[in-house]
């Protein structure tokens, strides 16, 4: 996850950009810190109530998110009033809290890729190979090895993962299943006559990942399939309740 650092001259309120990876948890408490600067004239210029929309917009953030900040920046607000102009701080809260209120049900725009081709592995690969915490992986079978590979890597990396699939097709031939179980990874399966069909990933529990395409090579060869990757709180958390339940009800493989 990234956030801009902002870097102040004084006199010509100029805002530089430089990004730097994060853990989630020190987000809110980075972006704090950044409005809090904008106070230390008590304007938040044009230029600075931009570069906040940017950054709160990349991040998608939920309700909650929101009312933790406004809560926090009311507070911060409310300590400055004995020492500074009233009209100043109430102006500044003001600004600041419509740059929140924008962000209200603001979702980066999904991504949607489409194979035969090397396209939907390249996302695949990709967003896997950016996760940083935990991946939640529920698919009907995984036999390419390159994504096998990025898994094993992830694993060994000490990124949380569990893996959800159908139990017919964790012993065909070809299937990267069984070692990836042999590696450590938390296995769970159906058992049932039907199938575990989806095609889905949660990469950081804010990233989806769904469609039609199987995590095979034959898949991205051959078959007419897609890919949708999607930030939307409200739909990642729909397909996070869903892996959470079968996780619950399906067996551990072996």
């Amino acid at each position: 996850m990234f956030f801009p650092i902002f870097e102040y001259d004084c006199s010509q309120k100029v805002v530089y950009y430089a990004f730097k990876s994060i853990l989630f948890q020190d987000f809110m408490d980075s972006i704090l810190d950044l409005f809090e600067k904008t106070f230390e004239d008590r304007k938040l210029s044009k230029a600075e109530r931009q570069a906040l929309n940017q950054v709160l917009s990349e991040q998608n953030l939920s309700s909650e998110n929101r009312s933790f900040l406004r809560n926090r920046i009311f507070n911060f607000a409310k300590q400055h009033l004995i020492s500074y102009s009233s009209l100043e701080v109430l102006d500044w809260l003001e600004k600041a809290n419509k740059i929140i209120a924008n962000q209200a049900d603001v979702a980066p725009a999904p991504e949607v890729y489409f194979s035969p081709g090397p396209d939907c592995q390249r996302a695949l690969l990709r967003y896997l190979g950016q996760c940083k915490k935990e991946m939640l992986i529920c698919v009907f079978t995984i036999s390419d090895d390159k994504i096998a590979e990025l898994i094993l890597k992830a694993h060994q990396q000490n990124i949380r993962i569990r893996i959800i699939t159908d139990d017919d097709k964790t012993f065909d031939r070809g299937s990267d299943i069984k070692r990836l179980h042999q590696a450590g990874i938390s296995v769970k399966m159906d058992n049932s006559p039907n199938h575990m069909h989806h095609k889905f990933a949660i990469i950081d529990g804010n990233i989806l990942l769904t469609g039609s395409y199987n995590w095979t090579r034959s898949a991205s060869l051959y078959n007419h399939e897609n890919i949708f990757v999607s930030r939307h709180v409200g739909v990642v958390q729909k397909y996070k309740d869903e892996f959470e339940k079968l996780w619950n009800e399906f067996v551990d493989f072996g």
